[in-house]
């Protein structure tokens, strides 16, 4: 699918604003020829020159790469302190498509060309026994749009059903609703709620071309209930080659040793400095998947999905040995820097899952959340799931008193209009 193209004149018909010198080197390799007329992966990536000496490398016209390969030939090489571009495509590769994308058509997306990634990149110097450092000094969307798709057999829950009691869910004491009995009113997602059993949805969200900071805009697509949901751009997944030889989906995080991959892991925003233990010659480096926003769990499979452009630096440390990625993040808490006072001061709305099984817990946690969406804010079901995917952030309160653990669950009350 074509996500760019020239007009007749060779001139750049969409183009990604994403700030001065990304717009350049952007610019720079539609110069080069119709990127639409590139071939997928197979051929030789356009490298190309960028501001400064910079260099771009082409994964948002073509398809590199969507699997892990240790013996993968490099799109392109770098020294230690080099800067250099990564152009990507969306995790499940729909583009464009994303904008008029209906949830019986999400069902049709094909699951092997998900997580198109950009690279790899070779970095001089860079041996088994060392460690990779990929210090993130950008992270911008090549489009105005990001999409949330929720399908039957993925995420927490997969597609959600309705619990025809949900409406009771405002009631919280016993004597309040016709049956006297004492027990737990029923909530938003029944608790026996299995794979396979409930509805696709889509959701668009949107934003400027090249922002990185500020909000996205949300308006429900079941309801219109509109939300600010604040951004923290970053990439889902970044890896390094594996450590052992064979093909591998990108799905699952370190996949073959601690390679990296699709980690999810929202604090590698601007400014993030990721070590990777590097098991192969070059170390061979592969971004994808970028992430508009997401909340710590992005638990129904995605986060706003969108093309995104990482502006990245790597350096080599020798020597070193780490059994799995480590990072220095700019915050534990992303988003917040994008939260003015005026929406922090509402705080967040807090909910917990308490037992001896820390999935179930988290489970729990995000129906309870769920549940104060669809009650308290007159969102729907899936809008509610949605929301909890890309804005509340699960974490471990405590594993300390057994025999249960506590999982909570925050999100921002301030993101509604």
């Amino acid at each position: 699918m074509c996500f760019v193209h020239s007009g007749a004149a060779g001139g750049l018909v969409q183009q990604a604003m994403i700030g001065g010198a990304a717009a350049a080197a952007f610019s720079a390799v539609a110069g080069g020829g119709p990127i639409g007329g590139m071939a997928v992966a197979g051929g030789e990536p356009d490298v190309v020159a960028g501001p400064g000496g910079a260099r771009v490398l082409d994964g948002f016209g073509q398809v590199l790469h969507n699997r892990w390969n240790r013996d993968l030939a490099p799109a392109a090489v770098v020294r230690p302190g080099e800067v250099i571009q990564l152009l990507c495509r969306d995790a499940l590769d729909i583009g464009e498509a994303a904008r008029t994308l209906t949830p019986e058509g999400s069902l049709t997306i094909d699951l092997a060309g998900v997580h198109p990634m950009t690279g790899p990149v070779e970095v001089e110097g860079a041996e088994p026994g060392d460690i990779l450092e990929v210090e993130v000094l950008d992270v911008s969307p090549l489009v105005d749009f990001g999409y949330v798709v929720i399908g039957p057999t993925l995420g927490m829950f997969g597609s959600l059903r309705p619990d025809v009691l949900a409406p009771f869910t405002a009631f919280t004491e016993p004597s309040q609703i016709s049956d006297p009995s004492v027990g737990p009113v029923p909530g938003a997602i029944p608790a026996d709620q299995p794979f396979n059993s409930g509805a696709p949805f889509v959701q668009l969200f949107t934003f400027e071309r090249g922002q990185s900071s500020g909000f996205a805009g949300f308006v429900g697509a079941d309801t219109g209930r509109r939300a600010r949901i604040p951004v923290a751009p970053f990439m889902g997944i970044n890896g390094v080659a594996p450590l052992r030889k064979g093909m591998y989906r990108s799905f699952p995080p370190n996949v073959s040793g601690g390679m990296g991959g699709n980690a999810d892991i929202r604090q590698f925003t601007k400014g993030a400095r990721i070590q990777f233990p590097v098991y192969a010659e070059g170390a061979k480096f592969s971004a994808g998947d970028g992430h508009m926003a997401q909340g710590d769990g992005e638990v129904c499979v995605t986060a706003i999905e969108t093309l995104m452009a990482c502006t990245l630096r790597f350096s080599v440390i020798k020597n070193t040995i780490i059994a799995s990625p480590r990072a220095i993040v700019p915050a534990a808490d992303p988003t917040q820097l994008a939260m003015p006072a005026e929406m922090l001061s509402h705080g967040y709305y807090h909910t917990t899952g308490v037992g001896p099984d820390l999935m179930e817990n988290a489970k729990n946690a995000v129906r309870d959340m769920v549940d104060w969406l669809v009650t308290d804010q007159q969102l729907s079901l899936h809008e509610a799931y949605a929301l909890c995917s890309v804005a509340g952030d699960l974490k471990i309160s405590e594993t300390v008193d057994l025999p249960n653990w506590v999982v909570s669950m925050t999100l921002p009350r301030g993101i509604f209009a």
